[in-house]
């Protein structure tokens, strides 16, 4: 198992100020865009983690200069044309990465191998590979076929038409947005069903037109016209992660306290900015000061009682953190439109149903029409006597949602997969210390000597 960390409860939370990281996703779109156009590009305020490392790397092996400032970064485009410096490009744990180098690296000359970690190699991929085969890509399925890793061997994409499925991973969406403006003739790109996390569509469209190709919309679509183009150079700012936020927004839903978080402001095309209308409706006062770009938050009681029904369809990544605060509503807690992350890093509802229930949470599974799990309904309590070992099913924001959720346990938790954190939200753990939160790392010869 490894070392764990251990997590004391809280009684309180301390007034404190909190930054939160840049956004994600803007920042590998951002990234994307300066890497495949013609010029010098400036990103400032850009997230650096995991990830977005990840993303730097594997673009930085097709031919763009990517240099780090402080607070900023220098990018130095391929002005459209991949060139590869290396055979293979190793995305992680990014599926991101993954999916957008699988249409880079058939625009590009010669074979790449393009591959991830083993967690990565388990999610979906068939439906944009079939989707690029479609518009002449080769594939070789080096692993398991529809599944990571692949030879990818052409060197440009021909006109035509392809498909993706809409209610499965927008990624499939996202990754043929950005690289089918550099096809060689136009393409017809078909979204089928249901769009699900429409709002990483906008922010993809968004970043498209903040580099100068402009499909005319920043409303997902079912049906694209991509004409060849190119991109042109940027200069753009990077806004603060909403569901980086989440976490920190969850605790102050548990505690009487005010924090402060900076890097936020009130206007965003991030779906997950839906974390901060929640926790208004559990009766939180929420203030924003775009001037200064911060959020206050204000819990006179740390008591949520009450009915409520959220869907998330818009942003699902905040659906486990919705977990950790429905755990705590006394009442009734219903979150909704969450099928997609059956196909994230973990299937996230599945696994913040297993991981409450050991902590005696009363949750059942909300399924489709379709009986697909959708999301779950909680009828929580003030408390939990906690005590338990929780897993984050390699996946960190399943472990920031448990980390939110055991500060209300009478009993410490140790909580497995804290390095993961450093996908997205690097210094959690320093951010939090304000707070007045207590952790430790402890060995599993700790588990094994408490018989856990």
């Amino acid at each position: 198992m490894g070392t764990l960390l251990k997590l004391n409860p809280s009684r309180s939370l301390a007034n404190a100020s909190i930054r939160i990281p840049a956004s994600k996703p803007e920042t590998q779109r951002a990234i994307v865009t300066a890497s495949l156009a013609q010029g010098r590009s400036l990103i400032h305020g850009d997230l650096r983690c995991s990830e977005t490392d990840a993303t730097k790397a594997a673009l930085r092996s097709m031919g763009a200069t990517i240099t780090e400032h402080e607070g900023w970064l220098e990018v130095t485009g391929v002005a459209g044309k991949p060139r590869p410096l290396a055979s293979v490009i190793d995305c992680h744990g990014s599926g991101y990465a993954f999916r957008v180098m699988s249409v880079v690296s058939a625009l590009a000359p010669g074979e790449q191998v393009i591959t991830g970690d083993s967690i990565l190699q388990k999610r979906p991929m068939y439906p944009l590979f079939n989707a690029l085969a479609n518009l002449g890509a080769d594939i070789d399925y080096l692993g398991k076929p529809g599944m990571a890793p692949v030879g990818m061997l052409s060197s440009s994409l021909r006109g035509g038409s392809c498909s993706v499925p809409g209610d499965t991973c927008s990624q499939f969406t996202t990754a043929l947005l950005l690289g089918l403006p550099l096809a060689e003739e136009p393409v017809v790109l078909n979204v089928t069903g249901d769009i699900a996390s429409a709002s990483y569509i906008r922010q993809t469209l968004l970043a498209m037109r903040q580099a100068g190709v402009d499909l005319g919309t920043l409303e997902p679509q079912h049906r694209y016209e991509i004409q060849p183009a190119r991109y042109q150079a940027i200069d753009v700012v990077i806004g603060g992660d909403c569901t980086s936020a989440s976490y920190i927004v969850a605790m102050a839903a548990l505690f009487p306290c005010e924090i402060r978080l900076q890097g936020v402001r009130s206007h965003s095309l991030q779906g997950e900015r839906a974390i901060f209308d929640v926790v208004q409706a559990l009766g939180l006062d929420v203030h924003f000061d775009d001037v200064q770009a911060v959020c206050t938050i204000r819990n006179q009681t740390g008591r949520l009682k009450g009915r409520f029904e959220f869907d998330v369809k818009d942003g699902p990544n905040i659906l486990p953190t919705l977990g950790a605060i429905g755990a705590f509503v006394e009442g009734e807690f219903t979150v909704r439109g969450a099928s997609v992350t059956s196909y994230h890093k973990s299937p996230r509802i599945r696994a913040m149903i297993e991981e409450l229930r050991k902590l005696g949470v009363d949750v059942e599974p909300v399924l489709t029409d379709d009986a697909l799990l959708d999301g779950f309904t909680i009828r929580g309590r003030a408390s939990y006597e906690g005590g338990v070992v929780l897993s984050s099913w390699g996946d960190h924001r399943i472990f920031l949602s448990l980390f939110v959720a055991s500060l209300r346990c009478r009993q410490a938790n140790l909580l497995e997969g804290y390095e993961g954190v450093h996908n997205s939200f690097p210094d959690f753990f320093q951010q939090v210390l304000p707070l007045g939160v207590q952790f430790e790392e402890v060995a599993d010869e700790f588990v094994d000597a408490l018989g856990v």
